[in-house]
């Protein structure tokens, strides 16, 4: 009930940005916690045979929804005890499965991570063995990525782009032509504006 409380103060913010999706969450999160409190009282009276199973099929009964509902219900409830938040939209994820990018502790812990590589030394191997050997055991996560997931981390999520110069290079994309054109085009616009700023000065 605290994680599904935990859960109920961040929908708030969401409401304003997109209300369609919190709403869902919010009939999501009731009916877990109206499940967790008859399946309680169905385990107290020690008549029920199955008390998980009666109290989703209840519950879903209630709010007008059928037996797809209830077992969603159930499951919900185990990933809510393991990653203390609701399964994330099939559209953020990599073929509608969840990622442990998705937790923000370790997306926070692998930002400061590159943020303090020198540039030109990230690659595949090193992200998978930092995220390994320090990130997840330091979060008590029992999991492990792949090199190749650390791979397309590194293109598809956190914005690094492959570079031939060594084999496995990835940097981020301060580099890119676009990116050294709208630079050098900024900094020739503010040495023009401190150069008229210096003429009307003598003046």
């Amino acid at each position: 009930m605290e994680v599904i409380h935990s859960c109920l103060k961040e929908l708030k913010p969401l409401m304003q940005h997109n209300y369609g999706h919190a709403m869902k969450m919010l009939t999501q999160l009731i009916a877990m916690s109206k499940y967790v409190k008859l399946r309680a009282d169905y385990k107290s009276g020690k008549k029920c045979k199955q008390p998980c199973l009666k109290a989703s099929i209840s519950i879903a009964h209630q709010m007008g929804k059928g037996i797809y509902f209830a077992c969603q219900i159930c499951y919900h409830e185990l990933y809510l005890l393991k990653h203390h938040h609701l399964p994330p939209r099939k559209e953020y994820t990599c073929h509608g499965q969840y990622s442990l990018l998705d937790n923000k502790a370790i997306l926070h812990d692998i930002r400061i991570y590159l943020a303090a590589q020198s540039l030109g030394s990230v690659t595949p191997l090193t992200l998978f063995h930092h995220v390994n050997q320090v990130v997840l055991p330091a979060l008590g996560i029992e999991a492990a990525i792949s090199e190749s997931t650390a791979q397309q981390w590194l293109k598809l999520r956190l914005g690094y782009q492959y570079k031939e110069a060594k084999k496995g290079l990835y940097i981020d994309g301060h580099e890119h032509p676009d990116v050294i054109k709208e630079r050098e085009g900024f900094v020739e616009k503010i040495n023009k504006y401190e150069q008229y700023v210096a003429y009307n000065f003598q003046l």
